[in-house]
């Protein structure tokens, strides 16, 4: 087992304030009041996880609702930053888990759309090299997830285990 080093707790604690800050009920009671004087991002904040080499699951599992919930993310900037980081593979499965969830429980139908087309123009700059979904894996893992993995996951390269069906937001987009 590959462990976090303090740099990733560190990591993965601000952006989980982060999270908290804007809102996901997940982390919403984590954050003090102190950081709720700072304006947070979300597009900042979703480019940050997806540039992290290890972060808490916890952490990945709240990006998809954070596309769903914030509907003017600079969706052009965000594209851009995430092929200047080479994230553009972690953003796709994102923005795909963020189509999947919101389709059974968010019904926007127009924000849908958009996504749908974000997707579309993220697969065109789709990289061939195998990654993470922002974790560090161990070979043996690696090798399990690789052949259990879902086909989303298997379309962007990225060997993660996480699926659409394992993300419930209960309303709260």
């Amino acid at each position: 087992m590959i462990r976090a080093t303090k740099k990733d707790l560190a990591r993965s604690r601000v952006l989980r304030d982060s999270l908290g800050a804007l809102g996901y009920p997940g982390f919403v009671n984590l954050f003090t009041e102190m950081e709720a004087e700072f304006e947070h991002d979300p597009a900042v904040v979703l480019i940050a996880a997806l540039s992290c080499e290890n972060l808490d699951d916890r952490v990945v599992e709240a990006l998809p609702w954070l596309i769903l919930r914030y509907n003017d993310l600079d969706w052009e900037w965000i594209k851009r930053e995430a092929r200047q980081r080479q994230a553009q593979n972690r953003l796709g499965f994102i923005v795909s888990l963020a189509l999947r969830v919101g389709a059974s429980t968010y019904g926007n139908t127009e924000k849908l759309l958009k996504l749908s087309a974000i997707e579309e123009d993220l697969f065109e700059y789709r990289l061939d090299k195998e990654d993470t979904l922002c974790r560090n894996l161990p070979q043996g893992e690696r090798q399990w997830i690789r052949e259990a993995r879902s086909t989303e996951a298997r379309q962007w390269n990225l060997l993660t285990d996480l699926r659409a069906q394992d993300l419930s937001y209960n309303g709260d987009i």
